[in-house]
């Protein structure tokens, strides 16, 4: 077992070093400054499969290793109904090497114990899900807005790993009921703006994997289409740039 923890930790140590390359070179291209910022909010609902939990499971491996790399901030919280009130970011951590740390070496093996630390904790937590029905995407997303608030400058990145057929009757919100036309699109996403329930995330990067999935039965293309165009509208509304809307994320989730 103790054989198996200093390999594990040795790899962590490698991995750390290529993120810290590719986190480097990243920095230099688009000269960020500040702290990185790195947010994942997993679907937790009801209708969740538990391959798309192990998608999001993987997808924050990568962001916990990027995260460290380059001494930055990660945090998740899987979302379900009423998003807003529940999240808690029970993930939240910053990467600091220990002042004690004799030199570099020993900072990279510090920062990569705590990224194992962090994916541990995500490993329990995303392996469940909600028994309620609900999807309250557009309450993750103010969540999430909140937190990146609350962060000094930097580059920040979210990504949301959902179906993305939300559904709040009270803001005339079921995606996958119909296809909605552009002219309601708009008027859609103007309510949600006067009503305080667009996210602030202005400069935000933004990652949607799994959208439109639905192990339960087959989505018309009219549907699909019509749900794409309103989260397009949405992000655009919210400041965000949309990087990606893929069913699993092949890409580096940074901005």
């Amino acid at each position: 077992m103790k054989t198996l923890r200093i390999m594990t930790l040795l790899a962590l140590v490698a991995a750390l070093v290529a993120a810290s390359t590719a986190c480097t070179f990243s920095a230099r291209k688009g000269d960020s400054t500040g702290v990185s910022q790195r947010v994942e909010l997993p679907d937790a609902s009801l209708d969740s499969t538990a391959a798309e939990r192990a998608e999001a499971l993987r997808i924050f491996g990568q962001m916990t290793a990027l995260a460290a790399a380059d001494r930055g901030f990660v945090a998740a919280a899987p979302f379900q109904w009423s998003a807003l009130a529940t999240i808690a970011w029970p993930i939240n951590h910053r990467f600091s090497p220990d002042p004690s740390d004799l030199n570099s070496y020993y900072q990279r093996l510090d920062l990569a114990r705590q990224a194992e630390q962090v994916r541990q904790q995500a490993k329990a937590l995303f392996a469940h899900r909600s028994s309620r029905p609900g999807t309250d995407i557009l309450g993750g997303l103010l969540a999430a807005s909140e937190l990146f608030a609350s962060q000094p400058p930097g580059p920040r990145t979210l990504v949301l790993s959902s179906n993305m057929w939300a559904y709040s009757p009270s803001d005339g919100l079921n995606l996958k009921k119909r296809a909605l036309s552009r002219a309601e699109i708009t008027r859609l996403v103007a309510k949600l703006a006067q009503t305080g329930k667009i996210a602030q995330l202005s400069g935000v990067c933004v990652y949607v994997v799994g959208a439109g999935l639905d192990p339960g039965r087959k989505i018309p293309n009219s549907i699909q289409l019509s749900m794409r165009t309103f989260w397009r509208a949405y992000f655009a509304r919210s400041g965000a740039f949309l990087r990606s809307w893929t069913p699993t994320l092949d890409t580096e989730p940074s901005c």
